[in-house]
C-alpha cells in the first residue's frame, strides 16, 4: 500500500478492498474511499457522496474506420468486410467509467475502468445506500 494512503488511514482503520483503475487506484475502507491519482490523494467518507452514475462510450475511431472502409469498397469484398467488423468491434467494445458526485468536489470524480473492476465498486457504494443515478 502506497505511503501517502497509509498516512491517511486512522490508527483503527485499515482497507478492505482495492481497485485498480485506468489511471487510479481506489482504497475501499468500511467508512470511506480513497482514490490515488498521480500521486494525489482524494479522501471522503461515503455520507458525502451524493450519488453516482454509469457511463459507458462507444468508440468513435473505430466507428469512423470502418465507416470509411467500407465507402471504398468498389470492387473489392475485402473493405466493406473489414469496415463491418470495425463498426462492429466500435460498438461493442465500450470504455466503462463511474461518476461519482462527492459534497464539497466542484468536479465529479471519474474513474475508468473494466466492469470487472468497476462492478464490485458500485455494489459496495449501493450497500452503502449511496443513490444511483440515471446516465
Amino acid at each position: 500500500m502506497p505511503l501517502a494512503v497509509r498516512q491517511l488511514l486512522r490508527t483503527d482503520e485499515e482497507v478492505d478492498t482495492r481497485y485498480e483503475m485506468k489511471g487510479a487506484e481506489v482504497y475501499a475502507t468500511a467508512a470511506r474511499l480513497i482514490v490515488l491519482r498521480d500521486g494525489e490523494t482524494a479522501s471522503f467518507e461515503y455520507h458525502k457522496v451524493a450519488g453516482f452514475r454509469e457511463i459507458t462510450h462507444v468508440n468513435p475511431w473505430l466507428i469512423l474506420c470502418g465507416v470509411a472502409l467500407f465507402a471504398l469498397g468498389g470492387r473489392s469484398a475485402l473493405f466493406p468486410v473489414a469496415g463491418a467488423a470495425l463498426i462492429l468491434l466500435g460498438i461493442m467494445v465500450r470504455t466503462r467509467e463511474l461518476e461519482l458526485l462527492v459534497t464539497g468536489y466542484r468536479e465529479p470524480i471519474r474513474l475508468k475502468g473494466a466492469r470487472e473492476v468497476l462492478s464490485p465498486l458500485v455494489e459496495r457504494l449501493a450497500r452503502k445506500q449511496i443513490r444511483r443515478l440515471g446516465s
